[in-house]
């Protein structure tokens, strides 16, 4: 299936060109559109589209710096251009950021067809250009010496001295002041492994990232170097989302592993061992998803330095405790004088962090040969420790919801390495900010500090869906609300809740509820009549 997507600032351009695509036979899906770059690039991110149809002149960012941008974080795009700017400057540019098509308005619903079904075609050639043999001109003594090289380096053995000049023998350029590994482990013994192989070392060679090893087991180790860390970080997450959008065919699901930033040559074997053995653990319980060492580090610090403000007395009932005696235990602490100290959201929070702490301690012991450290990271996950401690009541049920859950002590599957420390921030930014139409998923991942490809991974995996659906979903929620409580405009609560244009708002709502705003207001109204 080939998704589609369409950036156009005029709506009815938009939505002819949306009946198009929605009309044309074949596996072509229409899954986005925005007015403007700076929306589409943010919502592009999330949706990974295999072919963008785009204007050039648009507000806050115009189609060539969208390509620009789009073409860096995703290079398998297939750009067409729709303009009604036929000069020779424009069509030059857009030669040189490497667009596919430039069509002139206004486009005839057959052109248009044509041209999507030539970026399919090519999008086929390349698949078919990827799994062929290697041609006479490869070299393939040199292949497998850099894979011997990258043996050594991993595995440990050589000093620096003796790696750089095997390094310069094979025409590398190691000398940087910062390394990162990536481990990626493929998928099922089903796996086709020849073609995975041959489709990887082309994409290896358009990436220009020379240096990997195909270890045991399906397993691919990547070796990304810098000058900068923030700037190798973010290199190292847009090749993830290439990776895994370029093998999606052949390896549907692949389970990630992105190990320590090193400052010396003979510090990547340590990072390799680190991240291997957390490649291992993760593997069977957080299938397909990207951990980072980093992050699973400090979930487990926090944990361990925060105190327990719920006092041993308590944690002797709780191990006479049944699942059903859980309220009341909690209960008896709040409404007890000491109970007065939980007022302070900041009691709230290190009480959640504690008795969280005390769950994953009677799960483990109820789980022979289970990690603790596992248990935490998966327990954390399914509780959003930061936003609970926001209010008392919510603070009491995530409380009655842990601790029964440590009395049962049930044996789950654990589902992953969750980030709630940074999700929970982005969570409240998203709650105070979702009004505001130039939110978006790069502004909230700079605020939480990550990068913004970064960001858009951890986010789908801790809360199972995209950014984009994230927000939409919050902006509907308070349109429904105002449908439902007020007779404002339906161009006024489009405003309210970001959205410039009132047949975009409409669009969504009807996407999500079925039915348009106005339908739902007259629902609503009868219902409490």
């Amino acid at each position: 299936m080939y998704q589609i997507f369409v950036v156009e600032d005029e709506l009815l351009i938009r939505q002819s060109i949306r009946n198009v695509i929605e009309s044309m036979p074949g596996p072509f899906a229409f899954c986005g559109e925005a007015s403007d770059g700076e929306m589409a690039l943010s919502m592009m991110q999330d949706l990974m589209p295999d072919i963008v149809l785009t204007d050039i002149r648009m507000p806050f960012l115009d189609g060539f710096e969208l390509i620009r941008h789009a073409k860096a974080m995703m290079p398998w795009l297939k750009i067409i251009i729709i303009s009604g700017y036929g000069d020779f400057e424009s069509a030059q540019k857009a030669i040189t950021l490497g667009v596919d098509q430039y069509l002139l308005k206004p486009i005839r619903p057959a052109e248009l067809t044509r041209a999507i079904e030539d970026m399919a075609r090519q999008i086929e050639e390349g698949k078919a250009k990827s799994v062929l043999p290697h041609g006479y001109d490869h070299d393939e003594v040199q292949h497998a010496l850099r894979q011997h090289f990258m043996q050594q380096l991993l595995y440990g053995g050589l000093d620096t001295s003796t790696l750089l000049e095997r390094a310069r023998a094979l025409q590398l350029d190691l000398v940087r002041p910062y390394y990162q590994l990536v481990l990626f482990s493929l998928g099922s013994e089903e796996l086709d492994h020849q073609r995975s192989r041959i489709a990887i070392e082309n994409l290896m060679e358009q990436q220009n990232l020379p240096l990997y090893y195909f270890g045991e087991a399906n397993q691919l180790t990547v070796l990304c170097y810098g000058q900068d860390t923030e700037i190798l970080s973010e290199q190292v997450y847009q090749f993830i989302n290439i990776l895994r959008h370029e093998m999606k065919e052949i390896c549907p699901t692949i389970t990630t592993v992105v190990g320590n930033v090193v400052q010396r040559l003979s510090g990547v074997c340590r990072a390799y061992n680190t991240a291997a053995n957390l490649l291992k653990k993760v593997y069977g319980v957080s299938l397909g998803q990207v951990v980072d060492v980093n992050d699973t580090a400090q979930i487990a610090a926090e944990m361990i330095e925060l105190g327990n403000p719920f006092g041993e007395a308590f944690q002797q009932k709780l191990q006479y405790a049944s699942a059903k005696d859980v309220p009341e235990l909690v209960d008896e602490v709040l409404d007890s004088p000491e109970g007065s100290q939980f007022n302070s959201m900041l009691m709230r929070y290190y009480a959640l962090i504690d008795i969280l702490k005390m769950t994953v301690q009677q799960i483990a012991k109820a789980t022979p040969g289970a990690d603790a450290k596992d248990i935490a990271t998966k327990i954390s996950g399914q509780h959003d420790i930061f936003s609970a401690s926001g209010r008392k009541d919510t603070f009491r049920q995530t409380a009655v919801e842990l601790l029964t859950q440590a009395v049962s002590m049930k044996q789950e599957n654990l589902t992953g390495i969750r980030y709630s420390h940074v999700i929970s921030r982005a969570e409240k930014y998203v709650a105070e900010n979702f009004c505001d139409p130039n939110i978006s998923l790069i502004s909230v991942a700079k605020y939480v500090g990550l990068s913004s490809a970064h960001f858009s991974t951890v986010f789908s995996q801790t809360l199972g869906r995209s950014f984009i659906n994230y927000l939409t979903a919050m902006r509907i929620e308070r349109a429904k609300e105002l449908l439902a409580s007020t007779n404002m405009k339906l161009s006024n609560i489009a405003m309210e809740i970001g959205y410039n244009e009132p047949n975009y708002f409409s669009h969504v709502f009807r996407k999500l509820e079925g039915i348009t705003p106005k339908e739902y207001r007259n629902r609503t109204q009868q219902a409490d009549q």
